[in-house]
């Protein structure tokens, strides 16, 4: 079975200095004796922070989360990112009803996005350093759990913790240029673990759903799968066929939790 190798990147946005801090300003804390790094982004609880430890207590910045998209420039495309289309200023949003990103236009119509735009998309700016966006306006929680393919365990976001305040914790998240990762320390060499994104989206139950999970959907219980797509830029619904639909919360309200790729491989559609 394919395993996910999609990459969770992020810059930040420092609501006191007013700085962006790029991927390449978020690598691993202390790689670099000369230039120690104050910025750390890591997992508690499952929920990526990313702080600047120069500051008492510490300051918490603002994730931006990468689209996955590049302009035509090859630049690569992030929420909160102005970009311009054929003449016409959006701004790239996340929606949490569809599980992705839009393009807010400047009269506030909403309009799909894509990675097949990129050809005619230029990025122009950010809601940050190009507008006056509300930066606790703009957080959304970005949570994880994690599979380990060697130990065949799924960690919940309650298991993710912070291990410098639990030092039980074997689990250690932290983002590297930008990229998260998630290794299991107990093991030598460390396990790198497989990220998985909560969606946003609840079934029937109210059981809270991330990308790879198994759905039972519909009076004959049809089995889907949700999967991440670059090309749309959202999380989409994979039918037994390999067909893919676009998913919403009141579609999804409509299924029960049935597994997920890792813990219930035979029930992954047979493509």
């Amino acid at each position: 079975m394919a395993e996910y190798t999609r990459e969770w990147k992020y810059r930040a946005w420092h609501p006191v200095e007013k700085k962006m801090y790029s991927p390449e300003d978020l690598e691993e804390p202390d790689t670099d004796e000369n230039a120690p790094k104050t910025i750390f982004g890591q997992l508690i609880d499952g929920v990526l922070h990313i702080a600047d430890i120069k500051t008492q207590p510490p300051t918490e910045l603002v994730p931006m989360q990468s689209t996955n998209w590049f302009d035509q420039e090859q630049f690569e495309v992030y929420e909160g990112d102005i970009v311009e289309i054929d003449g016409n200023v959006f701004q790239v949003i996340w929606d949490d009803e569809i599980a992705g990103y839009l393009l807010l236009g400047l009269d506030g119509t909403i309009s799909p996005g894509g990675a097949y735009l990129g050809d005619a998309m230029k990025i122009v700016g950010n809601i940050f350093e190009n507008g006056d966006a509300d930066p606790d306006e703009r957080r959304r929680e970005l949570k994880f759990r994690a599979w380990d393919p060697d130990a065949k365990i799924m960690y919940m976001p309650e298991d993710i913790k912070d291990p410098q305040t639990d030092m039980m914790i074997s689990l250690y998240a932290y983002l590297s240029f930008g990229a998260l990762y998630i290794y299991d320390l107990k093991n030598d060499p460390p396990m790198e673990l497989i990220p998985m994104q909560k969606t946003g989206w609840k079934d029937s139950e109210g059981a809270e759903l991330y990308e790879g999970d198994i759905l039972f959907y519909g009076e004959y219980d049809e089995v889907i799968q949700i999967v991440w797509s670059d090309e749309v830029g959202q999380f989409m619904l994979m039918a037994n066929d390999g067909t893919l639909s676009p998913g919403d919360k009141m579609t999804v309200e409509q299924t029960k939790l049935a597994g997920n790729i890792y813990e219930s491989p035979a029930m992954v559609p047979q493509l």
